[in-house]
């Protein structure tokens, strides 16, 4: 956990920053454009992965086999890659955009050298090694983003966000062989892949359900509005999802392998699920709220007036996503119990639902649709915990009930935060609600606090103390 909250946190920073620098360089419709072509690609990668990286890693007993069966990914990723070069016109024409065409072949490269890539961090994850495999994405995350730097300040434009990625996927190449010393061989075995796909077929499924439902609302508007407000939306919610998505992907990337361990222990299971549960509220909650608080200033003071449009998105996305770490450990459980058939289940019901409310909403505009957005993931929330409730007995109430502390002293510290900012409108008010919500969780006792102290003063005290 901690490993991985420090290399997600270090990429994310980075990007925060980078993302400010080139919102400063480029125009709202670059940002857009590249939303636009990201729909299919993502839809795309859904397919290539095909839910093995989480077979192979829920697969106690895997064979070096298992993992060369892997290649079957890189020639799906060939294929989809061929496909979308193929499609690059219909692409451009649906939009309106003749830049996409090339824009789509660019991103479909990607997917197909991106591929080689895949199962090397696939098993870093086996092996639970968070470390190596946050200094990899660390590494390429930071020297990629300064050739983006340097390409938008010297006028490529929306193509400074396509090329520096190619770089980084040979960057990748050579790290995972160089702190790995192992490449997977050129063998395949029916045997192993119906072993996987068993299992993966259904995460398959229910991923390119997830995937295309998450992705149509920029086709919508993409289709409906300009590329512009495109990409006013894209830039709310990257803001807002910067703290939600890191707290995800760290709980989602630690929690799945370290649950898979205990899975056959019903009380360790349960106890460590509610750990995970209390601790992503702690620490995402009150980020999201801050976020919303500071929606002004923090749109005016880094990106400019030119992005003003995008402030009332962000406040409202983010009481949308900053329930989805909250999501993904229940989804995580499911996949750890072996019922991707209820993965798929809860998939299904939750994006029937979604699409309605996205339909009803984006006519009315898109102001209306992140609203709705707010309602579908607190619906899904309610679904999501049902299966949790019925495996481990710790279904939406006992869940609640472990949230509301953080709900709670986020809630007020954002009102504390709103409150300051219309006496002093400057981004150092953060400050003040950052000492709010640590002065209210050590008054009562946080249990969740005790505990972040705790692994700071176990893991990295330690390690200050011997650099010193």
């Amino acid at each position: 956990m901690v490993w991985t909250t420090a290399a997600k946190f270090a990429v994310q920073g980075f990007n925060f920053i980078q993302g400010i620098i080139l919102a400063r360089l480029l125009d709202p419709s670059d940002f857009g454009l590249i939303a636009m072509a990201g729909v299919f690609t993502a839809i795309s990668a859904t397919f290539v992965d095909s839910g093995f990286s989480n077979a192979l890693v829920r697969n106690k007993e895997r064979t070096e086999m298992d993992y060369s069966t892997f290649v079957t990914n890189v020639a799906l990723s060939l294929f989809f890659c061929l496909l979308l070069c193929a499609c690059s016109g219909l692409i451009a024409d649906f939009y309106h955009q003749d830049k996409l065409r090339k824009i789509v072949v660019l991103c479909a490269s990607q997917l197909f050298l991106g591929s080689i890539n895949a199962v090397q961090g696939t098993r870093l994850t086996i092996n639970l090694d968070f470390r190596t495999k946050g200094i990899i994405n660390v590494i390429s995350v930071v020297v990629t983003g300064l050739v983006t730097i340097a390409m938008a300040f010297m006028g490529y434009g929306v193509w400074s966000l396509i090329y520096p990625l190619f770089f980084k996927i040979v960057l990748e190449f050579f790290l995972y062989r160089y702190f790995q010393h192992w490449f997977p061989k050129i063998q395949f075995s029916w045997a192993s892949w119906k072993k996987s796909f068993s299992f993966g077929s259904k995460l398959l499924l229910s991923s390119l359900i997830y995937t295309v439902y998450h992705n149509i609302a920029p086709i919508i508007i993409g289709k409906k509005y300009t590329a512009a407000d495109l990409g006013y939306y894209n830039k709310a919610e990257g803001y807002a999802a910067l703290p939600a998505k890191t707290v995800n992907q760290v709980l989602s990337g630690v929690s799945f392998p370290v649950l898979a361990e205990v899975q056959d222990d019903y009380e360790s299971l349960q106890s460590v699920y509610r750990r995970l549960i209390r601790l992503s509220a702690y620490v995402v909650f009150p980020l999201m709220m801050g976020i919303a608080a500071l929606a002004r200033p923090l749109v005016i003071c880094l990106i400019t007036e030119k992005w003003s449009q995008s402030i009332l998105y962000l406040q409202v996305v983010c009481f949308s996503l900053m329930w989805h770490p909250i999501h993904a450990l229940n989804i995580n459980l499911l996949q750890v119990k072996g019922r991707s058939d209820l993965f798929l289940r809860l998939e299904i019901l939750k994006t029937i639902v979604g699409i309605t409310i996205l339909f009803i909403t984006v006519q009315i505009s898109l102001l209306a649709m992140c609203v709705g957005q707010v309602v579908n993931s607190l619906f899904a929330l309610l679904i999501n915990t049902f299966y949790t409730g019925k495996m481990i007995d710790v279904g939406f109430f006992k869940q609640m009930k472990d949230l509301l502390p953080s709900f709670l002293y986020s809630v007020s510290m954002g009102a504390v935060i709103w409150f300051c900012i219309k006496l002093v409108p400057n981004l150092w008010v953060q400050l003040v609600g950052a000492a709010y919500y640590l002065s209210v969780s050590k008054l009562t006792r946080s249990p969740e606090l005790d505990y972040v102290v705790q692994l700071l003063r176990e893991n990295v005290l330690p390690k200050l103390r011997k650099n010193k």
